[in-house]
């Protein structure tokens, strides 16, 4: 399954080459998108906390739906091939169903009303339109503000199938059975709860409605996100399934280019008979009339989008119309796309119509404005587009810069401009029609027969006094087998006359292939001089051009100049500092000598004194002896004394 795939995959891949979807991101904005890979995951993250602390606070809701009954419990038990959403969505799922009762209930009240009325009802807000017209089911909400707060924040990865499911109220239009039959051969035919054609105030097969768009739809499949793991056979069979269903559901709008990649995407988000039902709710409800063979609400809004841009953004308008843009030639494969591989996938799957397509012409405007011819124009804004990976930024500036862009005023809008669409749609298919007459055979006999009759100044009148230039046209083409002509009094003298005629329109067609050879050449020659003045322009530009880059080139001349001599003295004060560090540099080698030499000296005078203590110390020691020395010895005073008694006695 599609939807297995996509959920097996890693949020974000490591080499940022594929993004959370699994979409190959383009070489050029890898870098781009590698800055944004760190903010898509924080965002996710706290997404996913709002939202699973919105559901958990109202669990409750969904334990005790609105509509809750024995009979719809037993509708889910059969469904067994039919994936339903998680329990904690019951809530808003049951909401929505509400909604979508109260639109059915509507219609089938309101036979009389025309498909205008039908449309400003399907097209405007569901829950601004079930609170006017339900209290009771808007009372038992009052977490409505909390919801669309969180939406506006975006829904996180993991919910955001099932949140479009709750949202498009695919529970309440599922049918059993029903998009079986529309896919089996011998199912068409089948008396199920609904049918397309009565939906649609269609009759006929739809089988032979739908098989004019098999071959688009063939052509579309290999185009439709080539290279996407997820779409490899099983993935195109099941689209291609999608598709044919849808065609056949609605033959009114059959298949129209755009739509394969929003069913490709809402395949990537559920299983297949979920998106077949999602596509019904968002086509068939938001999108009435905007994918049919006439497109007249997509015609009628890319007016409405023009008016609002002329009156938002004059400049950029008026830009735009000098180089011959209009801005329905990249707004429209925005909305039949719903900016559907227009946008970064985290950018794109957030989006609103209008808001949104002014919040880009405010981000890119300046730069358009720079363009100088119209491909320039257009492709800079597809390019730029593809590179606004900011998606909270985008829906900011959208929800914020652009509030009074509401329902009301958009219907308004849509008002003004409708007959003006459906006035061009019918000249057009007049247009068309007096084409289709003038290659008709039969047309071209009866405008050539009223012109000879006109001509001659009569009419010929048959033997009944009829004048019509109907009979004499029937006369003239359906009496060729041999009959009677009642209507012609003389057919040799008509036939002259048609033959002198037919002579002049070939006179008249020689001097008018003549008058347009003229004209050709004379447009050729307006064309070139033409050619000429845009080139006299171009070349103008050119020398202004030149004339300011001469003026730069000579200003660099002086600034160089200015630089050489800035140098010069730098390189004459780096001469003086290198002179300076040479002095120094000697200066201290002559003063590490003299240090060394006082070094010496101090070292042989530290060792002189050593010296002299040493003898010191000896000479203190020797003092000591010979002090010690001599108090061991008598005193010669006293020997004497003892003496000389001695003496003096004999």
């Amino acid at each position: 399954m599609i939807t297995d795939a996509v959920s097996s995959s890693p949020l974000f891949a490591s080499d940022h080459k594929r993004d959370a979807y699994g979409f190959s991101v383009r070489p050029h904005h890898v870098q781009r998108y590698r800055e944004y890979v760190k903010i898509y995951q924080e965002e996710e993250g706290e997404r996913s906390d709002r939202w699973n602390s919105f559901l958990e606070d109202h669990a409750h809701s969904a334990a005790s739906p609105v509509n809750g009954s024995s009979e719809e419990k037993k509708v889910l038990r059969f469904h067994q091939i039919w994936t339903e959403i998680r329990p904690s969505l019951r809530a808003i799922e049951d909401l929505m169903s509400a909604r979508v009762k109260l639109e059915s209930s509507k219609r089938g009240g309101c036979e009389n009303d025309s498909e205008d009325e039908f449309y400003d009802v399907e097209r405007s807000n569901p829950v601004q339109d079930d609170e006017s017209s339900d209290g009771t089911c808007m009372s038992a909400c009052p977490w409505k503000e909390e919801l669309e707060v969180l939406v506006r924040g975006g829904a996180p990865m993991a919910l955001r199938g099932e949140l479009w499911q709750a949202f498009a109220g695919v529970k309440k239009r599922r049918v059993e059975n029903y998009y079986q039959n529309l896919l089996a051969a011998d199912g068409l035919g089948k008396d199920t709860e609904m049918q397309p054609a009565d939906e649609k105030g269609l009759s006929g097969d739809p089988l032979a409605a739908v098989e004019k768009w098999k071959g688009q739809i063939e052509k579309d499949l290999p185009r439709t996100f080539p290279g996407h793991p997820a779409l490899d056979d099983d993935g195109r069979n099941a689209l291609r399934r999608l598709l044919t269903a849808y065609a056949r559901h609605n033959p009114s709008v059959g298949y129209c280019q755009a739509m394969n990649f929003f069913a490709g995407l809402l395949l990537l988000l559920m299983p297949e008979e979920n998106a077949f039902w999602s596509l019904i709710g968002i086509i068939d409800d938001y999108f009435n009339d905007y994918y049919s063979e006439e497109m007249i609400e997509s015609q009628v809004d890319q007016r409405v989008l023009e008016e609002l841009v002329r009156e938002r953004f004059p400049k950029l308008v008026q830009h735009l119309d000098y180089l011959g843009v209009h801005v329905a030639c990249v707004t429209a494969p925005w909305f039949l796309s719903i900016f559907i591989n227009m946008l970064p996938w985290e950018s794109g799957n957030r989006v609103m119509l209008f808001r949104t397509a002014l919040a880009l012409m405010e981000f890119y405007g300046p730069t358009l404005i720079t363009t100088k011819d119209a491909g320039d124009a257009i492709t800079l804004l597809q390019s730029m587009t593809g590179s606004t990976f900011d998606s909270s930024q985008l829906v900011f500036t959208a929800c914020m810069g652009y509030q009074d862009v509401n329902e009301s005023r958009l219907q308004e809008l849509r008002s003004k401009h409708r007959p003006a669409v459906m006035a061009a749609l019918e000249e057009r298919l007049k247009g068309l029609q007096a084409w289709r007459d003038s290659k008709d055979p039969k047309s071209v006999l009866l405008n050539f027969s009223k012109a000879s009759l006109s001509s001659n100044g009569s009419l010929p009148r048959s033997e009944s006094g009829s004048s019509n230039a109907d009979d004499v046209l029937i006369s003239l083409t359906l009496n060729g087998d041999g009959g009677e002509i009642d209507c012609c009094q003389d057919l040799q003298g008509q036939v002259l006359r048609l033959k002198g005629e037919l002579c002049n329109l070939v006179e008249e067609k020689r001097s008018a292939l003549l008058r347009a050879e003229e004209l050709e050449v004379a447009l050729m020659e307006m064309v070139k001089q033409d050619n000429r003045r845009h080139l006299n322009a171009k070349i103008e530009q050119l020398e202004q051009g030149v004339t300011e880059l001469r003026k730069l080139v000579s200003d660099k001349k002086d600034q160089e100049a200015a630089m050489i001599q800035v140098l010069m003295r730098m390189e004459q004060e780096h001469k003086v500092t290198e002179d300076a560090r040479r002095a120094a540099e000697q200066d201290a080698a002559a003063q590490r000598r003299a240090a060394e030499v006082l070094q010496e000296k101090y070292e042989e005078a530290v060792a002189g004194l050593g010296e002299m203590e040493e003898r010191a110390v000896m000479a203190e020691s020797m003092l000591e002896a010979t002090l010690q020395y001599h108090k061991a010895q008598p005193s010669p005073r006293k020997v004497l004394k003892q003496d000389l008694p001695v003496m003096i006695s004999p």
